[in-house]
């Protein structure tokens, strides 16, 4: 089974998570920072309490939806396909505070709102009874606690359009095909054995970007505001994408040694630009303020 992997946060759990109108169960239980993660002692010494919740979600996805998008604060995201037509979210959560009763009071209002925009199944964590935005909520009503979300969500065959937005954690995209957007406000961005078969857009604004064993069949932008990339050379079988790999502050590392033809370069003060062709596309590197290193066959 082909899946995608939205890993947000690091050794935290952090996750996503996604509400609605639907089947619920709930049971309790260089010039770039190299990692940007969050430590589960730190959170255990300032609260008081933790307990961790768990809330299982089932939705219709209609045959016409091709796009899946999920939004969260913060936190992880694994998704794959369901082979069948429905969605499926199981969410696990860890809720930080004083006492018990708060972190329970908190916990019922923890919900996953799905909606269908043409195309589009976007899935949005809100507040149970008013459907705001939970973090605007959780915020206003319990800036003393801290939540941290694991989810799993399956999706049927038919999507093959992926969009993760975060404002701080890691995305992790493994093992799957189809066209994908990542936008990390804070964190790390991973993408491994991918076919990028539409036009595709990843941009972090601080954290670090890998980009690994990728065929790539559609033009892809590829940006860290400040942060380190790493990128890799497309795989045989690529065939006519423009890719852009630009860092504002940070170095490019471009990996796997093959040929390729050096179309453009330039060095001025800190910043550098490369150009190249290869796999029958065309690859346009620069920096700022960092370096551009390239393994040469």
């Amino acid at each position: 089974m082909k899946a995608i992997k939205a890993l947000l946060a690091s050794s935290l759990i952090l996750s996503a998570v996604l509400t609605g109108c639907a089947d619920k169960k709930n049971e309790s239980s260089g010039t770039a920072p190299a990692e940007v993660t969050l430590d589960t002692e730190d959170l255990e010494s300032k609260y008081k309490i933790n307990t961790r919740y768990m809330n299982n979600y089932l939705f219709d996805t209609p045959e016409e939806v091709s796009t899946a998008t999920v939004e969260i604060p913060n936190g992880k995201i694994v998704i794959e396909h369901s082979g069948d037509n429905k969605s499926g979210y199981s969410v696990i959560y860890n809720i930080y505070g004083d006492t018990q009763e708060i972190l329970d009071e908190i916990n019922t209002h923890i919900d996953i709102k799905s909606e269908i925009k043409d195309n589009e199944q976007i899935m949005t964590l809100v507040e149970a009874n008013t459907g705001e935005d939970i973090d605007t909520w959780f915020s206003k009503n319990y800036p003393d606690c801290y939540i941290v979300y694991d989810a799993y969500v399956t999706v049927p065959s038919y999507v093959t359009d992926y969009k993760a937005v975060c404002g701080t954690g890691d995305v992790d995209f493994e093992n799957i095909s189809g066209s994908f957007t990542a936008d990390v406000g804070v964190g790390n961005i991973t993408f491994s054995d991918i076919e990028i078969t539409d036009a595709s857009e990843i941009k972090c604004g601080t954290g670090n970007i890998t980009m690994s064993n990728i065929t790539y069949k559609a033009n892809t932008d590829i940006k860290a505001e400040t942060g380190n990339i790493t990128f890799c050379l497309p795989l045989n079988g690529s065939d006519g994408a423009d890719i852009s790999v630009k860092a504002d502050t940070g170095n490019i590392e471009v990996t796997g040694i093959k040929n390729y033809d050096v179309k453009d370069e330039s060095k001025k003060d800190a910043s550098q630009s490369l150009s190249i062709a290869v796999e029958n596309c065309n690859i346009g590197f620069s920096v700022k303020t960092g370096k551009i290193k390239i393994d040469k066959e």
